[in-house]
């Protein structure tokens, strides 16, 4: 995509990102979309895409996938994608229709949010403010999405108590850590969204696995700057695992190769060294995690890679190394994936010292900040990222085209690496 403008059509300015959304056991309930593009980068006065209307307008690469995989999607829907029927282009058994509680004042939203409950989509509530005017969309609502960032327990059952004898899911949005998943069960939240999934439990971490450190020393293998291509390919092809799920994949429809690959070398000469490294570095990463969210830290972190690469190259007044921080974003989740302290992690990594204490979380290091801007985009915290990028003094268009790129991206590498492909 060029980095001069961001072009105004839908299909190609704007990508669908998503937040997983997980219940009171941690299992996977389904995906909150929103949309990346101008929308969440303009400013108050700007108009925003709706997610419900790119939806029926496109056909997101994940769509399918999720849908097949039998997880819920939530939508926000405003007024306008409401009364135009957009959620009719999703499933009912699928779909969670989101509404703001103000919409619900406008005229003929609640006799049109009545008709899609009656057509078994299920009904979200963001906004919550527990006023007695909205009991009767609260009386509709399947999902109630509750703010419980900043708040002490006391606080979220006094919140919880406003909620007058409705039969809903409670939805705890910006859960940022265990203690705050923990604090949202006992106080009776079933649904939970934030960055909590992406912090490593301190009660299970242990040390590696013998597979997780002969993976790290593989990555070590294949990040050297003038790698033995033929020493390499005997390397993955010793490999069982590897080996089957890289040459299953070249022989499948998606290439569509007059002749069967039967080889690392041959598949090598065929893909191209930078983009089976590419791949590799998932599978990787998928083989040594024990993570339960695994699926979600591999995209996420092969999203953050791309995002932290792309957006170095159209800053070059920074200096760094894109490539290496495509390697700092695809590494910040390991210490999670691995159930490991990053410390222990690090010592097996084949990047650079500062890259290391970014990991880390050192507070005075350089690299830190663009760790926390991609956090803040990816969890749709457009107003964090956009006091970051002002810190930084990055451009907003470029960084908004380097994530929907970044999604995209992602999207096609981690089908790819489960099997899948595009």
């Amino acid at each position: 995509m060029s980095e001069e403008s961001i072009p105004s059509s839908p299909s190609t300015s704007v990508s669908i990102a998503r937040q997983p959304i997980f219940d009171e056991n941690r299992r996977l309930w389904g995906y909150e979309l929103f949309c990346v593009g101008q929308g969440p980068m303009a400013g108050p006065d700007g108009e925003r895409e709706s997610t419900a209307i790119i939806v029926a307008a496109s056909a997101y690469m994940g769509l399918q996938q999720i849908l097949k995989q039998g997880h819920k999607l939530m939508l926000n829907v405003d007024e306008i994608g409401i009364l135009d029927d957009m959620p009719y282009a999703l499933p009912p058994v699928n779909a969670a229709i989101q509404v703001d509680e103000q919409v619900f004042l406008r005229p003929d939203i609640p006799e049109m949010l009545g008709r899609l409950k009656s057509d078994g989509y299920l009904i979200a509530v963001s906004g919550f403010s527990g006023d007695r005017q909205f009991d009767p969309l609260y009386g509709l609502a399947d999902i109630i999405a509750v703010p419980v960032i900043g708040k002490q327990k006391a606080e979220v059952a006094t919140l919880l108590a406003t909620i007058h004898d409705v039969d809903a899911r409670l939805l705890a949005r910006r859960v940022d850590d265990a203690a705050g998943f923990a604090m949202g069960r006992e106080a009776g939240v079933t649904l939970f969204e934030g960055s909590f999934f992406k912090q490593p439990d301190t009660i299970t971490v242990h040390k590696m696995t013998s597979n997780a450190v002969s993976r790290l020393k593989l990555l070590q293998r294949i990040e050297q700057p003038d790698p033995d291509i033929d020493a390499l390919a005997e390397t993955i092809q010793s490999d069982a695992a590897i080996s089957f799920r890289l040459l299953t994949y070249l022989n499948s429809a998606a290439f569509g190769f007059s002749q069967k690959i039967k080889s690392i070398h041959h598949a090598i000469r065929l893909l191209g060294w930078l983009k089976l490294k590419n791949w590799l570095r998932v599978i990787l990463l998928n083989d040594m995690s024990e993570a339960a969210a695994v699926p979600d830290l591999l995209q996420l972190s092969a999203q953050r890679g791309k995002f932290l690469e792309l957006v170095s190259q159209r800053h070059d007044f920074w200096g760094f190394d894109p490539e290496s921080l495509h390697l700092l974003g695809l590494f910040s989740l390991l210490d999670t994936m691995l159930g490991t302290p990053m410390d222990e992690i690090v010592t097996f990594l084949p990047i650079e010292n500062k890259l290391k204490d970014a990991l880390r979380r050192d507070a005075n290091n350089e690299y830190l900040p663009l760790v926390q801007l991609a956090q803040c985009v990816e969890e749709n915290r457009w107003e964090d990222a956009d006091d970051m990028m002002k810190r930084l003094n990055l451009n907003r268009e470029k960084v908004a085209a380097a994530f929907r790129e970044a999604v995209e991206w992602a999207d096609q590498l981690t089908s790819m690496g489960n099997g899948e492909p595009t």
